[in-house]
């Protein structure tokens, strides 16, 4: 999960239980077919899932990270946090 568009989505899918696509679109910053071509990598590496459901005749897509899909994002998170805090101990002791 390096690329940081997927990161990027997948910390807004993990702050909620079920997003609205067209919320999820707004708060990345992409077009629907971009996030469309990203949730179909998530959901092929099995980090997202995806539901349309209507409103009479009006599709609304929801998503959601799975639980493997939390679960890789917060090793993921965790492993970020410990590179900085390395990079912070190596400024304050001097080496490059």
């Amino acid at each position: 999960m390096s690329d940081p568009t997927r990161l990027a989505i997948m910390s807004v899918l993990c702050a909620a239980e079920w997003c609205d696509f067209a919320f999820l679109r707004d708060e990345v910053s992409l077009s629907d077919s971009a996030l469309s071509k990203q949730l179909a990598t998530l959901r092929k590496d099995g980090y997202a899932e995806q539901r349309r459901t209507y409103l009479g005749r009006v599709p609304k897509t929801t998503v959601r990270a799975t639980g493997q899909g939390r679960d890789r994002f917060v090793e993921h998170v965790e492993a970020l946090r410990l590179i900085v805090e390395r990079a912070g101990d190596h400024r304050r002791e001097g080496l490059p």
